[in-house]
């Protein structure tokens, strides 16, 4: 099954470095190394909050991944993370920093990333957890399930 997490992870450095110069507002962005991608971001700013700027990926499916990087000022290194994710013809949303849910045919499904490996774990409704060695192969279960 296809995924975008490879280019979710790739974008958190993309919304990192764009957060100190993209200009505030709703902006499409054309210049980028991703191919036939449609990037927009939205940046805001106050003095509360700081630089909030969630960079938005499209194809001709729709969206295939939305990012978040925050900073409380230009001096301060950005938080980033991955808020929506698509997989096949599922759209996984952030459940906290390494876990992501989707609901589809009936069934939630939740991946989780264990840090500092490369393996991942699929939850199906509330089976208990199965352990994977990689990405890939957490998501070719989650086509097997659904």
């Amino acid at each position: 099954m296809d995924h975008e997490f490879d280019l979710a992870f790739a974008l958190l450095d993309e919304a990192a470095e764009r957060i100190s110069h993209q200009q505030y507002g709703i902006t499409r962005c054309n210049d980028h190394n991703y191919g036939p991608i449609l990037f927009t971001t939205v940046h805001n700013y106050t003095r509360e909050t700081g630089h909030h700027l969630v960079l938005l990926a499209f194809d001709d499916h729709g969206q295939m991944a939305a990012i978040e990087a925050t900073a409380p000022d230009l001096d301060t290194d950005p938080v980033t993370r991955i808020v929506h994710v698509r997989a096949g013809d599922v759209t996984f949303h952030a459940v906290d920093t390494w876990s992501f849910r989707a609901t589809a045919a009936n069934h939630t499904y939740t991946l989780t990333a264990q840090p500092g490996t490369d393996t991942w774990t699929l939850t199906v409704d509330v089976e208990p957890p199965t352990a994977h060695p990689d990405l890939d192969d957490a998501i070719t279960e989650l086509h097997y399930a659904a």
